[in-house]
């Protein structure tokens, strides 16, 4: 059935006058919880912010980036308009959603950026197909919220509540449940678009596959996404409880050994996800721990519920108020938030699952951290994970430009990934970094971003394009996974340019990216 809404000002796509019209929703129906941030320094709805990405939150103090027009379309027409008349001027365009990259692709000095926020209705809710058709600027979270009401949900959905749908697809999309469902680009089944030279249509698997292709994962440089349909499962997340089959280790190569039973067979497991945190003491000494948890079915009970409510309760009562604290106090809320983690609830709620870090620790309290993050082949994970891990350590000693090294781990199953191939086995391993910012200048990140890409490409993996990546093209066409989508399509090529490869700066057409994910 269509219903068409607009989240923020109920003004119904006019396409569909006359349809029962309903607000898009809130994430955790509009409870206390749905205001938590995981940046409460940092505003998404602010003309300040549109001069930075998520790289802010690894470098407080950097220097923004402005743009001078802002394009905020609302319907497929207008953005067929803002592409012609920016063509006639001579203007490119940066196509921008919530700025979660932290790889300079949604920023564009003084020129010319594409807000896709008001790109923001839902289109058809179709139960007999399963699907679920929405305007790329529509928010993850509150679209899972809105198939809610129905019993219903989207599979994949990342662990923050502002990504977009339309940046989810342009990225990947990964989540807990991505060993069953893939990523979310492998969830999606057409994509509405408008190319650079301002000609619009649909495409599919077999329907124009070759741009359907290039625009999963593209990083916005074959065109805008401007709507697309989603596959939509039978499921009741708010309410179903899952046991946390849970299993520590005290150092990395136990947490790599014991993780591994986990990411090579699953079994029943309808979630999972693994954490490996390491801390360097002041007497030089490292010390670490992992934890994995993998979530079970479990036959309802009122005291898994019960236990559910509360842990949760308290946990989202940290991130809540983490932000708004003097300092110091933050800072030990951080410590105790990520104890919570180590050691999480027993039982969870499927969206306390899918929204669990997110919910608890603030990336903008205490150090600044930034995200490095592999899709590899499952076959290579001990090797990658070992040689990766090992790198870190090396620049945290040899720089002191980190204080904490952690890394989230979590099995793939993906065809896009896969390229054709049998195999559709993937990991990813996702680091998250403290960063001392002496330590931690422009020319180190980018001697540890161009070696974090050799260790990718040595082990035939993928870097995730919205966490930093090196400079160089030869190696960004490598770690891209959509390099082979675009090698396969070249006849499109933006303006006459081999859209292979792209380059953070000086800056292109690209697309928002998703925090984590």
């Amino acid at each position: 059935m269509g219903n068409p809404a607009d989240s923020r000002s109920n003004v119904p796509n006019s396409a569909s006058a006359g349809a029962n019209k309903k607000a898009v929703g809130f994430t955790t129906r509009g409870s206390w919880q749905s205001r938590i941030s995981s940046h409460e320094a940092f505003s998404h709805d602010s003309i300040d912010h549109l001069g930075y990405d998520w790289g802010r939150v690894g470098d407080p103090n950097v220097a923004p980036i402005r743009p001078l027009k802002v394009l905020i379309p609302e319907t497929l027409d207008e953005v067929v308009r803002c592409i012609k008349d920016s063509n006639a001027l001579g203007e490119k365009i940066i196509v921008r959603s919530k700025g979660h990259s932290s790889n300079g692709l949604v920023l564009a000095d003084r020129g010319t950026i594409l807000l896709i926020e008001r790109l923001n209705k839902i289109l058809e809710i179709d139960e007999k197909t399963m699907t679920a058709t929405v305007m790329s600027g529509v928010v993850s979270a509150e679209l899972d919220d809105v198939l809610a009401e129905r019993g219903l949900g989207i599979p994949i959905i990342g662990d923050h509540n502002h990504i977009t749908v339309g940046g989810f697809v342009s990225v990947g999309g990964i989540s807990p449940a991505s060993h069953r469902f893939g990523m979310f680009i492998d969830t999606v089944s057409r994509i509405q678009y408008v190319d650079w030279d301002g000609n619009s249509g649909w495409c599919s698997a077999t329907e124009n596959p070759e741009m359907f292709n290039k625009l999963r994962a593209g990083l916005g440089r074959h065109g805008v996404i401007v709507a697309l349909t989603v596959k939509i499962i039978h499921i009741t997340k708010y309410s179903t409880i899952l046991r946390n089959e849970q299993t520590h280790y005290r150092s990395v190569d136990t947490f790599i050994t014991g993780s591994s039973k986990y990411i090579y067979d699953p079994g029943e497991a309808l979630y999972e996800r693994g954490v490996y945190v390491e801390f360097k003491k002041s007497n030089g000494q490292a010390v670490g721990i992992g934890q994995f948890s993998a979530y079970q079915p479990l036959a309802p009970s009122a005291y898994a519920k019960v236990r559910n409510s509360a842990t949760y309760g308290y946990l989202h009562g940290i991130g809540y108020i983490a932000g708004k604290l003097p300092t110091k106090m933050d800072r030990l809320l951080k410590y105790i938030g990520i104890t919570g983690v180590l050691w999480s609830p027993a039982y969870a709620s499927i969206k306390n699952i899918e929204f669990f870090t997110d919910k608890i620790l603030d990336s903008t309290v205490g150090d600044p951290t930034r995200m490095f993050i592999v899709l590899a082949p499952l076959t290579r994970y001990a090797e990658l994970f070992k040689e990766s891990f090992e790198l870190m350590r090396e620049f945290r000693d040899r720089y002191n430009c980190m204080t904490f090294v952690s890394v989230y781990v979590k099995s793939i199953k993906s065809p896009y990934l896969a390229q054709g191939r049998e195999d559709q086995r993937f990991c990813e391993l996702m680091y998250y970094c403290g960063i001392t910012p002496k330590g931690m200048t422009p020319e180190v990140l980018e001697e540890l971003a161009a070696r974090f890409d050799d260790v990718t490409i040595k082990h035939g993996g993928f870097r995730y394009m919205h966490s930093r990546t090196a400079r160089d093209p030869e190696r960004w066409a490598k770690v891209d996974p959509n390099t082979f989508y675009a090698r396969n399509g070249q006849a499109a090529s933006i303006n006459g340019r081999d859209p292979r490869v792209r380059l953070p700066q000086p800056l292109e057409r690209t697309t928002a990216g998703a925090a984590g994910d």
